[in-house]
């Protein structure tokens, strides 16, 4: 037997597509996106210590190394903080203890520089706010806030210029109440503010603000703000680069209550927003996604994770400025383990899919430069197993692995990720001049070696492709930098025979 249906308009399908969905998550199933079905599932631990990820513990370098921070707990019963990358092997390093052993650590976030080219840390200890760093491999802390209120939550981010731009929660001991804080510096020199206009409420250490930085410097903070019944997100932004002046607004999602958040700036300083809360008090959670184009105003919030009950929400961007959500899913006020993933379709409508099911808790996640997904994220509540993962999704997240030069409309230089990567015999390199400069291309190996030229010329301004035949290369990984006047940038390619 055959049943046919008709729509007659596309509203009927749309209603049919969510009833299945709708279906599809009362009997505790979900639909697994092909990208995510092969993924890669790395252990970076392997003890039976608790440990916990936050929303802000996963960045990727230029080279698509990645890199996470998390707390664990000691046999002190203090939290302490650890680090690892798999820069430059592939292979994770053993975790390095970041904070000082003595004290108790929290609320670890981290961003990698691509310009000293090494990830900063910033926690609090003891109602502090610190923030670390590598010298010769070594961690050094260093005490930002020095006083007695509290301080905490602390989020990063670092500029083009490779100056650090903090943001934390702070006990305002003027008016009593709970602010934003903000600091402007570099490793050892910062500029502090608080910020008077910010408006926590009286239960402001509740959640966490979140720190992003446009490309012309401008720091954006967003956080929760008001109080129970009417939280929403409150975004901030300076009129200068490490500027003092503050404007601020208050943005409404399709929620009642707003609690957490999550901002990533384009190059054109176009905005894009993920919110999570619930229809006041209980649950269902749900997350929603926002657009704020350059100079224009926010565009009406979409639903972003659908029909499912959804909380934590970390937003990326692929190359084409695509935004792609992950989130944890709840079941009533519990947290269920399951993580999942939705991304906007070229209809503009968006879809939901599993990452991965039954003890992975508190994602961060990243796009790479081939739109591949990363994840870092903790087990232990369900199974007790306590460990921190990396999940890198199977397949790329974008549509397309290539995106040419020309439809970018690119004013600065640009370097792409080769194509294919990994390869066996030859691969394909984009890259855009916007000015006549003189250009070189050479490939190293892993130990820094010069092991092929592939350009060495002068370029008029525009969009140009080479490729790299393997010859006598061996197998493994390899580095191409290009220089264009003062301009360099070096990215990561892998041979396979």
């Amino acid at each position: 037997m055959k049943i046919w249906i008709v729509f007659n308009n596309v509203h009927s399908f749309r209603l049919l597509r969510s009833f299945i969905i709708f279906i599809i998550f009362l009997i505790g199933t979900s639909p697994v996106w092909a990208q995510w079905e092969n993924a890669t599932i790395e252990t970076i631990t392997n003890t039976q210590i608790r440990k916990e990820t936050v929303i802000q513990s996963l960045d990727l370098d230029s080279n698509d190394y990645a890199h996470l921070v998390w707390k664990q707990m000691q046999e002190d019963n203090n939290w302490h903080i650890y680090y690892s990358t798999n820069s430059p092997t592939g292979v994770w390093l053993p975790p390095q203890e970041v904070s000082d052993s003595t004290q108790s650590s929290s609320s670890p976030a981290l961003a990698f520089s691509s310009i000293s080219f090494q990830p900063f840390i910033v926690f609090e200890q003891e109602s502090e706010i610190y923030f670390a760093y590598q010298s010769e491999s070594i961690w050094q802390r260093q005490q930002v806030t020095y006083n007695a209120q509290l301080d905490c939550s602390p989020t990063i981010a670092v500029d083009n210029l490779g100056n650090i731009h903090l943001a934390w929660i702070t006990d305002d001991l003027d008016t009593g109440e709970y602010k934003i804080a903000y600091a402007f510096g570099d490793t050892t020199n910062w500029d502090i503010q608080t910020l008077v206009g910010s408006n926590l409420g009286p239960y402001g250490t509740g959640a966490s603000p979140y720190i992003a930085v446009s490309s012309q410097g401008i720091a954006h903070i967003v956080y929760r703000g008001g109080t129970y019944g009417d939280y929403h997100i409150h975004h901030t932004w300076n009129d200068s680069y490490g500027g003092s002046n503050w404007s601020y607004e208050i943005i409404v999602s399709g929620n009642i209550n707003d609690f957490s958040s999550v901002l990533v700036i384009e190059d054109d300083s176009d905005l894009h927003l993920a919110v999570s809360g619930n229809d006041g008090w209980g649950f269902p959670g749900r997350v929603y996604y926002l657009y704020q184009p350059d100079g224009q105003i926010w565009e009406p919030y979409e639903l972003s994770s659908l029909t499912y009950s959804a909380v934590n929400p970390s937003i990326a961007l692929d190359a084409n400025g695509n935004p792609h959500i992950i989130w944890m899913e709840t079941s009533g006020n519990f947290y269920t383990g399951n993580i999942f993933y939705s991304h906007k379709e070229e209809s503009g409508n968006w879809q939901v899919s599993s990452v991965i099911s039954g003890d992975y808790f508190y994602p961060s996640f990243k796009v790479d430069n081939q739109g591949f997904g990363h994840i870092g994220c903790n087990t232990g509540g369900n199974t007790g197993n306590y460990d921190i993962y990396h999940i890198q999704s199977g397949e790329s997240l974008t549509p397309s692995e290539v995106f040419p030069l020309y439809e970018q409309g690119l004013h600065s230089c640009y370097l792409s990720q080769n194509y294919p990567n990994p390869f066996n015999c030859h691969t394909t390199i984009n890259y855009h001049i916007p000015v006549i400069a003189m250009v070189t291309i050479k490939v190293y190996n892993i130990l820094g070696e010069e092991v092929a030229v592939l350009v060495e010329q002068f370029h008029s301004p525009g969009s140009y492709q080479t490729k790299l035949d393997i010859k006598d290369l061996v197998s493994g990984i390899y580095f191409y930098r290009i220089q264009a006047g003062a301009f360099t940038q070096t990215k990561k390619c892998l041979i396979l025979k």
